[in-house]
């Protein structure tokens, strides 16, 4: 039985190309006492039983990216240091810096051989790093004036990112990197992101969501009610309306967005209405259909979701007794509900979800059946960091 639950975790999990015929393990984090000991080392996806060789980092891990062929892990860790680890056999390649000063590497992506770019999080602003990966060489570093907005998207030459604005509201900006590094800045004036408080002492936020069409070169962009599209190639801008199932909103609005792929995107978050209400209400779960602009709610009650083995997932915790997981296809349809009792969160990684209690882990799940594939861990077993794919964050 642990033979067939572990096969089934490799293909759960989808491994990089390189690491289908190996061994069902993966590799992931340990997380040792004290700040910036982050180890990578090899788990079974299901039991969490460690093996093999262990890469110290010397700093918390923030963001990955695999090699092309999956042979290389590239992974950014405090502060603003990048390892190469061969994924076989757990050696590291080459280390390097990828920016003087503080700050934090928010953004890690491998888009060719000898390439891999990284996006740190200053406190100047955004620093754009191109790296060569297996020497080890910084090859192109750019500073921007705004930082980042964690919102991101991997294109198959080069990346997409959202970028903020300090104690102000401003016009919302998109940073389209090449393999080379180079960086260009499209700016969509009818969009605003940052947050500032008003005379009143009224909070007022807006944060974009961004989704990434990586095949059509495209990105949208979802502030409030309107979505804007923006050509990645010659950086213009398509402003097609407001979508009328999305909501207006006065004082604020925060979005996320993922591209699904077949001209549909999903979008949800949260807005602050009129009035003296100063908590934000949830906008509802909607998918955005690009080729007529149109929207269709899915749950209403949704202020976040995640996309993992081709379901959305809403989650949704009453209480400290149980996490509410309701799963649903890209049609819209709903294809399960899953309770998770003694669980108040859930990790993914590929097809697999790791349900946990603050910090520990109490069951793992087959995401696209909500199938528990296995329970009852010790109350001392940690919530994974299985790196599995490229990362989100």
């Amino acid at each position: 039985m642990k033979l067939v639950a572990s096969a089934l975790a490799v293909a759960a999990l989808g491994l990089p190309a390189a690491q289908a015929s190996s061994p069902p393990s993966v590799p992931g984090l340990v997380y040792t006492a004290g700040y910036g000991n982050s180890i990578v080392t090899r788990f079974d996806p299901v039991t969490l039983e460690r093996s093999g060789p262990r890469v110290r980092l010397g700093g918390n891990a923030s963001s990955w990216s695999y090699s092309p062929q999956g042979r290389y892990l590239a992974i950014a860790s405090y502060p603003q240091r990048l390892a190469v680890i061969d994924v076989a056999t757990l050696r590291v390649v080459a280390r390097l810096r990828l920016a003087p000063g503080g700050g934090v590497v928010r953004a890690v992506t491998w888009p060719r051989r000898d390439r891999v770019l990284a996006v740190v999080d200053a406190p100047r602003g955004a620093i754009v790093a191109a790296v060569d990966p297996l020497a080890g060489r910084l090859v192109r570093r750019t500073q921007l004036s705004r930082p980042l907005a964690f919102e991101f998207g991997r294109l198959p030459g080069g990346l997409v990112f959202l970028l903020g604005a300090r104690n102000r509201i401003a016009s919302a900006q998109l940073a389209v990197v090449d393999a080379e590094g180079e960086t260009r800045v499209a700016t969509v004036r009818q969009a605003a992101v940052g947050m500032v408080v008003r005379g009143s002492g009224r909070l007022e936020q807006r944060t974009p969501g961004l989704a990434v069409d990586p095949v059509g070169r495209k990105a949208y962009l979802v502030d409030g009610d309107r979505v804007f599209g923006v050509d990645l190639r010659t950086l213009d801008v398509s402003d097609p309306g407001p979508l009328r199932t999305l909501a207006k909103v006065a004082f604020g609005s925060v979005r996320s967005a993922r591209w699904l792929g077949r001209g549909l995107l999903a979008v949800s978050g949260r807005d602050w209405g009129r009035g003296r209400r100063s908590s934000p209400g949830p906008a509802g779960l909607r998918l955005v259909d690009v080729r007529d602009w149109t929207a269709r709610v899915v749950d209403r009650g949704a202020s976040s979701f995640t996309v993992a083995g081709r379901v959305l997932l809403v989650e949704s915790a009453p209480s400290r007794r149980a996490l509410n997981v309701t799963a649903y296809g890209f049609d819209g349809r709903k294809r399960y509900r899953l309770d998770l009792f003694g669980s108040t969160w859930m990790k993914k990684r590929g097809r697999l979800g790791y349900a946990c209690r603050d910090a520990f882990l109490r069951a793992v799940v087959d995401i696209a059946t909500g199938t528990v594939l296995r329970s009852g861990f010790t109350p001392s077993t940690r919530c994974p960091t299985l790196l599995a794919g490229d990362s989100r964050a």
